[in-house]
């Protein structure tokens, strides 16, 4: 049976559509998509519209997309939404929701491998009744467990141990028991997915200088009990680190993964790292789903000048993790309570 990629449309008023037909093509002979179904959700006339606008050599039909020479199974969705590069627009918020409602029952159902989603604009979602904070949070959603981003650009890993929080809600949410979970689900992703034996984690503070022993914050003195014990039951999670020295000095290059406390502190340095070669993978799932490390970039959609290498990046990543999991039948669910 081949393996099943799905992709969804995202914002099509954004550079999405863009880069996954540049990828494509970039992808042209490569030898990791021979014998994968490559399947796109979106509605027919929005896809035909995009690549029209754009002046690209891009094929639609009712039922598929021709990229150069690949043959893209169209699943369509009800709604069309006219392309309006750079807006926030409704029409175009509720055909997102659909590719994604479709790809999440299709995963579910194991009637596809894998998803890599194109970026979406969650404040426009929330006025049609959206109510998560992101992508990553609605593919968990059926199970009703947290999930995990790990980002990865080559030997570059960082995951983030909350999601999207408010700043003010993260001292509260980084619990004893959460970065106990949290280290336990990466230390086993890491060895499943990524083939390494015995992880080393990096655990980085929230204060500034980690909280310098309690005189910038008490929150690390609770975490460092919890350190030395995953230590004892052998794991290898060290920290917690002040993070600016800790990337100043480039100490991420000794370790599988960083776990930053939250969210700007764990992706500012990777987009000043690897601007354009990082990849979104969502852990904690029975399926494997990851999106280029961007938005829908809504000041250059439009112009054909987006870089699709992160996109390029997350295909291959999504053919990748999805090939070893069939091959070992390992399909990794971490319970995080």
């Amino acid at each position: 049976m081949r393996m099943r990629i799905l992709c969804t449309i995202g914002d099509c008023n954004g550079i999405g559509l863009e880069v996954w037909a540049k990828a494509l093509l970039a992808l042209e002979g490569h030898r990791a998509l021979r014998g994968v179904r490559l399947s796109l959700i979106a509605h027919p006339r929005t896809v035909a519209e995009y690549f029209r606008a754009l002046a690209f050599p891009v094929r639609v039909e009712q039922t598929a997309v021709e990229v150069g020479s690949f043959r893209v199974e169209l699943l369509p969705c009800p709604t069309y939404a006219p392309i309006r590069w750079g807006t926030p627009d409704p029409t175009a918020a509720r055909q997102a929701w659909e590719a994604l409602d479709s790809a999440r029952q299709l995963l579910y159902q194991r009637a596809a491998d894998a998803v890599v989603t194109l970026p979406i604009t969650k404040h426009t979602l929330r006025q049609l009744g959206w109510r998560f904070p992101g992508q990553t949070e609605f593919f968990a959603d059926p199970v009703e467990h947290s999930p995990m981003m790990l980002f990865v650009a080559g030997t570059l890993r960082i995951a983030l141990a909350t999601t999207h929080l408010p700043l003010c809600q993260v001292p509260d949410a980084l619990t004893p028991e959460v970065l106990r979970r949290t280290v336990v689900d990466l230390s086993r992703s890491l060895q499943h997915d990524f083939r390494i034996a015995t992880p080393r984690i990096a655990v980085l503070g929230i204060n500034p200088h980690a909280g310098e022993a309690g005189t910038l914050g008490t929150e690390e003195l609770q975490l460092h009990p919890v350190l030395e014990q995953l230590r004892a039951e052998g794991y290898c999670a060290e920290g917690p680190f002040a993070a600016d020295a800790f990337f100043a000095r480039r100490r991420w290059r000794q370790y599988d993964a960083v776990l930053a406390a939250y969210h700007d502190q764990g992706l500012i340095p990777f987009k000043l790292l690897a601007p354009t070669r990082g990849v979104n993978i969502t852990l904690g799932l029975p399926f494997v789903r990851t999106s280029p490390a961007h938005g829908t970039a809504y000041d250059i959609a439009g112009h054909g000048r987006a870089n699709p290498e992160s996109m390029r990046r997350a295909l291959l990543m999504a053919i990748r993790l999805a090939r070893y999991r069939i091959c070992h039948q390992s399909v990794v669910y971490h319970s995080r309570g």
